[in-house]
């Protein structure tokens, strides 16, 4: 099996972006910058988030070549 290394891309940023969601990770050193940013983005990337780590497993393992 071949393996498209450039999926890990959008796999490690949505991982990175989603511990940022559920806190366990901080995007900012201001923690009412961070609550901020989460209020303003959170609902959506928790949406955005696990498609762009779906796709990007898609994309490692060549599922659609």
């Amino acid at each position: 099996m071949h393996l498209n290394w450039s999926g890990l891309i959008p796999i490690a940023v949505g991982t990175y972006v989603l511990l940022g969601l559920f806190r366990v990770i901080q995007f900012s050193k201001n923690p009412e910058a961070n609550e901020q940013w989460m209020r303003k983005f959170g609902p959506l990337l928790k949406i955005i988030c696990p498609l762009v780590i779906l796709f990007g497993l898609v994309e490692l393992f060549r599922l659609f070549r």
